[in-house]
């Protein structure tokens, strides 16, 4: 029943959701193409002689999990801002508290694993276009290859 009520609130919810939707994939797309490409054989062959080639790809991959961290928090706050009297409704009909927080948690588990799904095939496709850009900066021949890496 809870999970049904949790979607209906992302229906109802929708707007702001979809701002934060778009927030988690663009994450995940980005963690994901940084991650791919520094842990690609074709790169790590490359940088065999060049260790600061990888450690700057992951460095960078940090830098986003960093930044997406404070982006991400602002999106939950700002929607538990704009549900609070929803929330306040749940308690006043005798819903606890405890109920409440595993209802916003199911929502965001909802809408999170959407979004890593997708941010995951946006990756892949994003992590042989920088695969692209490191070859041709390099000057190595290549072909555009689509490639996925757990």
């Amino acid at each position: 029943m809870y999970w049904k009520l949790a979607i209906q609130n992302i229906r109802r919810s929708l707007r702001d959701y979809i701002i934060y939707f778009v927030t988690l994939t663009l994450t995940a797309a980005l963690m994901y193409s940084f991650l791919a490409l520094g842990f690609s054989s074709d790169v790590l062959a490359m940088a065999e002689n060049m260790s600061m080639l990888t450690t700057g790809i992951l460095l960078m991959s940090a830098l986003v999990a960093f930044m997406s961290s404070f982006v991400i928090g602002y999106a939950i706050r700002f929607m538990l801002g704009r549900r609070k009297k929803e929330f306040a409704t749940y308690e006043l009909i005798g819903m606890e508290a405890k109920t409440v927080r595993n209802l916003f948690l199911a929502e965001n588990s909802i809408i999170g694993t959407g979004a890593f799904l997708l941010g995951s095939l946006v990756g892949t496709g994003l992590s042989g276009l920088l695969n692209q850009v490191v070859k041709n900066i390099f000057e190595v021949p290549h072909t555009y290859r689509v490639s996925f890496s757990l």
